[in-house]
């Protein structure tokens, strides 16, 4: 595909492109292919992607893909440590920027739609309360973190919902602005109603569930064939077992590792740790597209049975539309 006519402009006509799908819809490929037609990177906005030394287990991009187009933000953070939003907001922000200054346009491209969110629009933060935070994690201790999330659930549903229930880290950090704020953490209007820094299109892809979970399973049993289970076990080997274990923040909270834990401790076999992950992913896939139903600005995009050139050729005319002042979603 080559660059498409009028895509690129003036640094004050620039957009910003914002690709969202489920995890195993195709949105590595579809991105590929767009930033290869802009002449630009893809910025990858992916909670997990972000650690180094797993490529893996967290679906980096393959040399192929980075040979057909640069991509960033990826595998540069301490796995032992997280990285909030508004870190990688920060420096996302200034990826966009340089993009958007040089070729009239930038792409971010993942299934963390929260990342996706705050790069593109102011984000308020969320309430907070020392005492409550230091807390939680005693509670977390004492009860367990499946306690605080049934407590999430309770208050404010469609919120639990983002988070993953062994995620301590994500979990305490809602409840407490649930519990601080007196409001539903999903509810926040900042966050579904954003006023965009510039012109920014959303697309939403998404897939029949009868297509998509197939494809996660496949994924799974491949990534414990093809590296996932010795990126683990070399990270533990590493730091020892008690700093490496799972739910605490970093790439511990990646979908696949506890469940590789398991395996290397012995509790499971290969195909049971397999068998779990892609369970554990179907349930994050769903949280994902609820996330999606929620973006009122966004156009969707069925990629059933497209490939991926044609569904960035689509992509390509919004791109073109959002920058002459039109609604994609007309489309």
């Amino acid at each position: 595909m080559g660059p498409a006519a009028g895509a690129a402009g003036p640094a004050n006509s620039g957009v910003t492109i914002g690709l969202l799908g489920p995890t195993a819809v195709g949105k590595t490929a579809i991105a590929v292919a767009v930033a290869a037609a802009l002449g630009i990177r893809v910025i990858s906005c992916d909670s997990m992607q972000v650690y180094r030394g797993f490529p893996v287990l967290t679906n980096q991009p393959s040399p192929a893909e980075t040979a057909a187009a640069a991509h960033t933000l990826v595998g540069f953070a301490d796995p032992l440590c997280p990285l909030t939003a508004a870190e990688y907001a920060e420096r996302a922000r200034v990826a966009i920027a340089e993009d958007v200054n040089r070729a009239g346009a930038a792409l971010l491209a993942g299934g963390t739609g929260l990342y996706l969110r705050a790069s593109v629009a102011p984000l308020a933060v969320a309430p907070s309360d020392p005492e409550v935070r230091a807390r939680l994690p005693e509670r977390a201790a004492a009860e367990g973190c499946g306690a605080l999330h049934s407590e999430l659930a309770a208050l404010d549903p469609e919120g639990a919902a983002h988070v993953d229930p062994r995620n301590e880290r994500r979990v305490i950090r809602a409840l407490e602005a649930v519990l601080v704020g007196g409001r539903e953490w999903s509810g926040r209007e900042d966050l579904w109603r954003p006023v965009y820094d510039r012109p920014t299109l959303v697309v939403g892809l998404v897939l029949d569930r009868s297509v998509l979970y197939p494809r996660i399973d496949a994924r799974a049993g491949r990534m414990m064939r093809e590296g996932a289970v010795e990126e683990v076990l070399a990270f533990r080997e590493e730091h020892g077992p008690e700093a490496t274990a799972p739910g605490g923040p970093g790439i511990r909270s990646a979908i696949g590792y506890p469940e590789i834990c398991g395996y290397l401790e012995g509790r499971t076999s290969r195909e049971e740790a397999a068998e779990q992950m892609a369970a554990a992913t179907r349930r994050y896939a769903r949280r994902q597209l609820t996330w999606l139903r929620k973006l009122n600005d966004a156009a969707m995009i069925d990629v059933q049975d497209r490939d991926p050139e044609d569904i960035a050729r689509e992509i390509l005319d919004l791109t073109l539309e959002k920058r002459n002042g039109e609604d994609p979603r007309g489309r």
